[in-house]
């Protein structure tokens, strides 16, 4: 998902991330999660989810807690802080209420972002990254 490269589908893992966790749209989950490899969430999580891998948010995925991972793609909802240490992609029916950290972001229209962002710097060390900039964007088309 290297920035510039043609857009990946919905849920698309490189080879190195396949998905090996998946929260199917029927689960709900009330706690932390933490895992080596990648993740795709379409049921509901009330808890951080955390990946040394990638993790894919499908439309039905609703997380109420921090997201961290390495490549972090939102067609669902976040509503917490998500830190990541490669690129951001917040979908056009995704959504996140919260501060974000990464080295590149993405959002394409309709997709909302409330919040501050921090890029450029790798999401694992934002907090080193001085001069957070307040954002607060709704880029969905107007109907």
């Amino acid at each position: 998902m290297a920035w510039g490269s043609s857009k990946p589908k919905e849920g698309a893992a490189t080879k190195s991330d396949a998905i090996e966790n998946i929260i199917g749209p029927s689960c709900t989950i009330r706690g932390d999660l933490a895992s080596e490899g990648a993740f795709r969430i379409d049921g509901t999580i009330e808890g951080s989810v955390e990946s040394h891998a990638s993790i894919v948010i499908g439309e039905g995925g609703v997380i109420r807690g921090g997201v961290r991972g390495t490549d972090v793609v939102i067609a669902g909802t976040v509503q917490g802080d998500v830190t990541c240490d490669g690129h951001l992609e917040i979908l056009a029916k995704g959504c996140v209420e919260g501060d974000i950290a990464a080295k590149s972001v993405r959002i394409e229209t309709g997709g909302v972002f409330r919040g501050t962002s921090r890029m450029g710097g790798g999401g694992r060390d934002a907090d080193n990254v001085p001069g957070a900039i307040p954002v607060s964007a709704n880029l969905s088309s107007a109907a």
